[in-house]
């Protein structure tokens, strides 16, 4: 016959059990990533242009991530990704693009980031775009 003792010692056992995959589960983390490869943001054909510069960006945003529902904590920067840099490097277009993103899971926490490497260019006849429309 069992006595009180070995019940109570099988459910701390248990307990121990229980709480050391959760934490496992909250401290583990998780991982994805995709590539991709582009010719141009901009339909480019049969025009000349000089290469700049070679642009290499990361940008990093954070999401609260619970089961199906998520919540940004700060804008993803990928909506107007191309402008934005064209415009901070004074370029007409990019060529040769690269790209590739990546997603982290840290507990409830998620970081992503994306990574654009592309090659920029100007077109020898005509202004920058933005500093025309200023």
């Amino acid at each position: 016959m069992r006595n009180r003792e070995d019940g109570v010692f099988f459910v701390k056992k248990f307990i121990v059990l229980i709480l050391t995959f959760v934490t496992y589960l909250f401290v583990s983390n998780c991982a994805s990533s995709s590539v991709g490869l582009a010719t141009s943001n901009k339909p480019i054909p049969n025009t000349p242009y000089e290469t700049i510069k070679t642009v290499d960006k990361t940008f990093s945003w954070y999401a609260l991530d619970i089961v199906i529902f998520g919540i940004h904590m700060t804008e993803p920067p990928v909506a107007d990704l191309y402008e934005r840099i064209m415009e901070e490097e004074s370029g007409d277009a990019l060529v040769n693009i690269r790209y590739w993103n990546e997603k982290a899971v840290f507990g409830p926490i998620t970081r992503y980031r994306f990574n654009l490497k592309a090659d920029l260019v100007k077109f020898p006849n005509s202004q920058t775009q933005t500093k025309s429309k200023r």
